[in-house]
C-alpha cells in the first residue's frame, strides 16, 4: 500500500527544488519542502502553553491549562500542535485540503516527526487518523489526516491503525460556536468492527490537521476509548 500511495503521489508533485507554498524555484530547498522566504514566515507555538491542548497562555497565567480547558474536560490527554495558524500555515493547509495538493503531507508529516522526536512526545502503541465522512472522501479523493497518520507511520516505530469511521454526515464547521461544532460532531464516529481489537489496552495518537475548538478530538476520543483505547493523544498542524 505504501509503495502505491508514494507512486501516485509522486506524479502530483511540483518538480524538485520548488517551493510547496509559493512555487518558487530554489536549490536551497532540496528535500525540505519549502523555501528560506517562506520558511522565514511560519510561527511555531512556543511556550508557554495550555499543558492540556497546546494553546498559548499568558507568562503570568496563575494556572497551566488555558480558559477552555480549565471549563471543558476533554477526553484526550493532551493535545500538541506544530504551527500557528495563520499566515503561510493556513494557506498550506488550505490548499492541502481543498486545491487537490495531498504531496502537501510531506511537507507537513515531516514537520509533525521532527516534532515528536525533539519534543519526545511518544510512547503511542498505534496512530490513528481522524476521518472524513466517504461522500467527502470520494469527492476530495484522499483524507489528509489518512495521509499524515501514515507518514507518522512510516518515518516512526508507531503502527498504523485505520480504526475510525464517520456515520454522521455533519455541516462544515467553520462558522460555527464552540457548543455548535460539540452538538454537530455528538456521536459522529464509530470504529471498525473489525479493528476493535486492535485498539484494546493501547495508548493512541490521534491524526488531524488543525485543533480549533478540540470538538473533534473530544468526540473520537470518546469512540476510542470505549472501544478499549487506554488513552489518547492528539496532535495536528497547527492550531
Amino acid at each position: 500500500m505504501k509503495d502505491y500511495v508514494e507512486s501516485f503521489l509522486e506524479l502530483l508533485y511540483p518538480e524538485k527544488n520548488t517551493c510547496f507554498f509559493c512555487e518558487s524555484h530554489d536549490e536551497a530547498i532540496n528535500d525540505r519542502y519549502i523555501c528560506p522566504d517562506c520558511a522565514k514566515t511560519i510561527k511555531k507555538i512556543v511556550p508557554p502553553i495550555c499543558i492540556k491542548c497546546s494553546k498559548p497562555i499568558d507568562l503570568n497565567a496563575p494556572e497551566e491549562l488555558c480558559s477552555d480547558c480549565r471549563k471543558h474536560d476533554h477526553s484526550f490527554e493532551m493535545s500538541r500542535s506544530v504551527f500557528v495558524y495563520d499566515g503561510t500555515v493556513k494557506k498550506g493547509i488550505y490548499l492541502f485540503k481543498y486545491y487537490n495538493k495531498p504531496y502537501f503531507y510531506r511537507f507537513f508529516g515531516m514537520c509533525l516527526v521532527e516534532f515528536m522526536k525533539d519534543t519526545n512526545y511518544c510512547g503511542f502503541g498505534l496512530v490513528v487518523p481522524v476521518p472524513l465522512h466517504h461522500s467527502k472522501l470520494r469527492k476530495r479523493g484522499y483524507n489528509q489526516s489518512d495521509l499524515l497518520a501514515r507518514y507518522i507511520s512510516n518515518n516512526t516505530d508507531i503502527p498504523y491503525g485505520d480504526v475510525l469511521k464517520r456515520i454522521k454526515k455533519t455541516p462544515k464547521q467553520s462558522q460555527m460556536t464552540k457548543e455548535e461544532r460539540r452538538k454537530n460532531l455528538k456521536d459522529a464516529f464509530d470504529v471498525k468492527k473489525s479493528k476493535t481489537k486492535s485498539l484494546t489496552g493501547k495508548a493512541v495518537l490521534l491524526v488531524d490537521d488543525v485543533y480549533t475548538t478540540g470538538s473533534t478530538a473530544d468526540e473520537c476520543s470518546k469512540t476510542l476509548i470505549k472501544y478499549g483505547a487506554s488513552k489518547v493523544y492528539v496532535i495536528t498542524i497547527a492550531r
